[in-house]
């Protein structure tokens, strides 16, 4: 098992350098494949599990695969790995409440993964106390960027919880790094689904349609698209890429401005 770990970690370690939010994205993402490979032993999977759940928060990537992991799980099968799976949902915190009904599911499948099913359904629940949201609120200025991210996208998994930091969160709108900007937007539509669109989301948007990036240039121009009328100020922002180098975003900019002003 050991050997296992090593020979893991050794090949983690040799990926292309990527900003610390991403890494722990990466990282989780491979420990959950490594917890689905049926070629594996259950003690591997089981390992890769536990590992997952040392990363506490950091680990929420996982979550999707876990998820999957537990709904093909039937009855006591590999019953220590489904427990392990559990508790790596349990310690995510509130970006795993998308795992709860699977884990509802599953509560019957003998008693520890009862007592598991329970125990991770509180951490689960009870995890968006108002001092974790103060701490997150705080993180938004920090001048380290990954920090200033992973406050955003951790805000938006609390939804409705985390209403007290749309206000600061619609200054980091105005970031200067494009990850956090679009984070910040994702963050706000989850918090006030039923909001109607700031001018400092349309002007995030904005930013993003000069951005080097053509997929991001093409995601931008859709988003405002999908607002209509409402995106009326961006219009002249739109118009500029008009003429833009990559194909897919002219005809996006032209479907766009038809949206907003229908003739």
């Amino acid at each position: 098992m050991r050997a296992f770990l090593m020979t893991f970690l050794a090949a983690v370690a040799v990926l292309p350098p990527v900003r610390a939010d991403e890494a722990d994205d990466m990282l989780a993402r491979q420990l959950a494949a490594v917890v689905r490979d049926t070629r594996l032993t259950e003690l591997q999977r089981t390992a890769a599990a536990q590992i997952l759940a040392r990363m506490g928060p950091k680990a929420s990537a996982a979550v999707p695969q876990l998820m999957q992991q537990l709904e093909r799980l039937r009855g006591t099968e590999f019953a220590r790995l489904q427990e392990a799976v559990i508790d790596a949902l349990g310690v995510v915190g509130p970006a795993a409440r998308p795992a709860l009904p699977v884990l509802a599911r599953a509560a019957d499948r003998g008693i520890d993964i009862e007592i598991a099913v329970k125990r991770t359904a509180a951490a689960i629940l009870s995890g968006g106390d108002d001092r974790d949201v103060a701490g997150l609120i705080e993180q938004l200025s920090s001048a380290d960027t990954s920090l200033r991210l992973r406050a955003a996208k951790a805000l938006g998994a609390y939804g409705a919880a985390a209403v007290v930091a749309a206000p600061s969160l619609a200054l980091v709108l105005g970031d200067r790094d494009g990850d956090v900007r679009r984070a910040a937007i994702t963050a706000l539509r989850l918090i006030q689904p039923d909001a109607p669109v700031s001018r400092e989301i349309l002007q995030a948007y904005v930013y993003d349609l000069i951005d080097a990036d053509d997929a991001i240039r093409l995601q931008a121009v859709r988003a405002l698209g999908k607002f209509g009328p409402a995106a009326a100020t961006v219009v002249p922002a739109l118009e500029a890429r008009l003429n833009d180098a990559d194909k897919d975003v002219r005809k996006a900019v032209t479907e766009a401005l038809a949206r907003i002003s229908p003739p």
